[in-house]
């Protein structure tokens, strides 16, 4: 597992804990993380500069998953990971998402590693912003 160190990914969840473990892991595989808890703040961290990837939570206070993938792709072509308590299965809402992945809650950090580096890899980096 060797990561680029110029590539930034986005982590958006309401729930500090999970926000922290998530950057703590991803940073220590040597990626730049960028951090957001709320899809308002995540949004505008979005906007603010380049990010290769984005990972977020579905359910969060105010603003919603889907509203922020709706406004991340009205932009951008950027990969996206949905973090979700759907066990297994595709949520409905990502229908109209039919490129963003999903990552069910609890979590298997190694699955989790193993789709951030895979999404990287095949889409490269993220459209300029």
């Amino acid at each position: 597992m060797g990561a680029d160190a110029s590539q930034t990914i986005l982590i958006i969840d309401d729930d500090e804990s999970l926000l922290r473990a998530i950057s703590t892991r991803l940073t220590s595989l040597r990626y730049h993380c960028v951090t957001a808890g709320s899809a308002e703040e995540g949004l505008e961290q979005f906007r603010l500069g380049r990010i290769d990837l984005v990972i977020t939570d579905v359910i969060m206070p105010k603003s919603d998953g889907f509203s922020l993938l709706l406004k991340i792709r009205e932009v951008s072509t950027v990969p996206i990971i949905v973090i979700t308590g759907f066990a297994g299965k595709r949520p409905p809402f990502l229908r109209r998402f039919p490129d963003v992945k999903f990552f069910s809650k609890p979590f298997d950090w190694e699955r989790l590693v193993e789709l951030v580096e895979a999404e990287l890899a095949v889409r490269g980096t993220a459209d300029p912003q």
